[in-house]
């Protein structure tokens, strides 16, 4: 099912409105994707820029919150769109885009969960502003950098500031003001060296939120950020086969799952290994078919009708490449819940059409456990240690929020209707050739 989008920059910026100048990147939506971000964060530039050549709204001094991709791009852009707008950028980590840097155990794709859309497999971002292909989350990362340094280097000049180790930082939405003790960064080539700390109280005339959505959920059980290195996707190098635990019904969840049950698992190549050459004809009928029904469908009856024609033929390919080392079990109740979710909503719009695709056929080769229990009971039932137990529960986004506003009974309302009307579509509102490139 299609949902009507906006076109007009107008429209389009009011997705994003908290309050009058103070606009948010993604915060609430589902699609929450590197790639996605980035396209907000253009479709933000473009509709501010827009308006402010037409005498609807000042563009004037601008604050971005937030230096991963969804920064970093609204920064660029911002850049290359308006050769006079001051911009300051604030960071709370100790360098720019600081989560996927060094991370070298996940795998970006730009539009691969949008599987089975068209063009979902390419490699290639194609964005004006930041471009990056499919690789490691460290090989994206170093892009992004090495793109922002040339965007600082040939155009920022004295109207850019940047500030990192920001750790406070408080925003006042009714005034446009932002209150910061943090560390200035310099230029020094395509990296930035640290330079004095300061304090103040900054007037702004449009605040970008791009600071993401908080830390993931700490967990008694320890478990390392997503982002973090580990050793999940490599064979055991002890006699013993290891159980694992994994707790959740999120991409993240979700991945894990496949990185501990198929062997030599890899997102750039799981499709064309499963599907050989039938993938093409696949996407066709999924598509065909995905298009009747609600996004907020869940999708196990639908795999079912298609169990013995679309899925025959990736079924015994995965059979033939499920891990010997590990046994898996897939906790689907999530945290602190009384009553246990049915298996329906694993397979509901938490994750991406892909992700359901490999625990669907996972499911039905037997290769994983599906616990229903409580999260104590499924641990202690399928004997498995603490340490192999990891917890995929999403970041905590309401205290995020809430510890950086400090009106926040102000815009609370407006964050949930974010939520609820998931309007910051990654469609490309922008015509081609619109952000000149350097």
């Amino acid at each position: 099912m299609t949902a009507s989008v906006p076109t007009r920059p107008k429209d389009v910026l009011n997705t994003f409105r908290v309050t009058d100048g103070v606009y948010a990147i993604g915060v609430q939506e589902r699609g929450v994707t590197l790639y996605n971000q980035q396209v907000r964060a253009h479709n933000l530039v473009w509709a501010l820029t827009e308006l402010d050549q037409t005498g609807t709204r000042k563009l004037g001094r601008v604050a971005v919150i937030g230096a991963g991709a969804a920064g970093l791009t609204a920064t660029a852009a911002l850049m290359s769109c308006r050769e006079d707008a001051p911009v300051t950028l604030f960071e709370k980590e100790w360098d720019l885009c600081p989560v996927q840097q060094g991370c070298d155990g996940r795998w970006l794709h730009p539009s691969l969960y949008a599987w089975p859309d068209w063009g979902s497999r390419a490699p290639s971002a194609s964005l004006p502003i930041l471009n990056w292909s499919e690789g490691r989350a460290s090989d994206v990362a170093r892009a992004l950098l090495d793109g922002f340094s040339i965007y600082c280097q040939k155009l920022a000049g004295d109207r850019f500031k940047a500030l990192v180790g920001v750790h406070h930082l408080q925003v006042n939405a009714k005034r446009k003001e932002i209150r910061f003790i943090g560390t200035n960064v310099e230029m020094k080539g395509p990296f930035f060296s640290q330079g004095d700390s300061e304090g103040g109280t900054e007037i702004f005339d449009t605040i970008i939120l791009a600071a993401g959505f908080g830390w993931e959920r700490t967990n008694a059980f320890n478990t390392a950020s997503y982002w973090r290195n580990e050793q999940l996707a490599q064979p055991n190098l002890t006699v013993d086969r290891t159980r694992y635990l994994v707790s959740g019904s999120g991409d993240g969840a979700l991945i894990d799952v496949c990185r501990l049950t198929i062997e030599r698992f890899r997102q750039d190549t799981i499709l064309y290994e499963l599907f050989g050459k039938s993938l093409d004809e696949t996407e066709e009928q999924l598509r065909a078919n995905l298009e009747k029904r609600s996004m907020d469908d869940s999708l196990l009856d639908y795999f079912a009708s298609i169990d013995q024609t679309l899925f025959e033929h990736p079924k015994k390919s995965l059979r033939n490449r499920l891990r010997k080392d590990t046994a898996v079990t897939l906790h689907i109740a999530g945290p602190d819940k009384d009553k246990p979710n049915d298996l329906q909503d694993i397979f509901g719009p938490t994750s991406s059409v892909l992700n359901r695709v490999l625990i669907y056929l996972l499911y039905r080769c037997g290769a994983i456990s599906i616990s229903r229990q409580s999260l104590a009971e499924a641990i202690s039932s399928a004997h498995i240690t603490n340490d192999h137990v990891l917890c995929r529960h999403g970041c905590d986004t309401e205290r995020h929020l809430q510890l950086m506003f400090d009106d926040y009974a102000h815009v609370k309302s407006v964050f949930a209707k974010m939520k609820n009307r998931q309007a910051q579509h990654p469609n490309r509102y922008w015509t081609p050739g619109y952000f000149p490139t350097c």
